[in-house]
């Protein structure tokens, strides 16, 4: 018996925001169509990294995003002032 199998590609892609007392910076990013980073070095006065991910399958209409914090400095009050002056993560890649 011969069976058929469909594999779905899978994109995965993400992009690194920095937030700074000037605002949000770009950082490192992966992209599906390059084989590699483009790796940028964080900012030295980041006070919250976080990454802003998209996923799609081929052939699918929904398109899955999400935000994780992966750093953030110990002074809170000053992650609240500057994220209440330039607001949440960019939601664009």
């Amino acid at each position: 018996m011969l069976t058929k199998s469909v594999i779905l590609s899978h994109r995965s892609e993400w992009v690194e925001w920095h937030l700074t007392p000037r605002g949000w910076e770009r950082g490192t990013e992966k992209c599906d169509n390059l084989a590699h980073l483009i790796k940028v070095e964080p900012p030295e006065d980041r006070v919250l990294t976080c990454r802003y991910h998209q996923n799609i399958a081929v052939n699918s209409i929904w398109l899955q995003t999400h935000i994780s914090e992966i750093w953030k400095s110990a002074n809170q009050e000053i992650v609240n002032k500057l994220l209440e002056k330039f607001g949440s993560c960019p939601q664009i890649l």
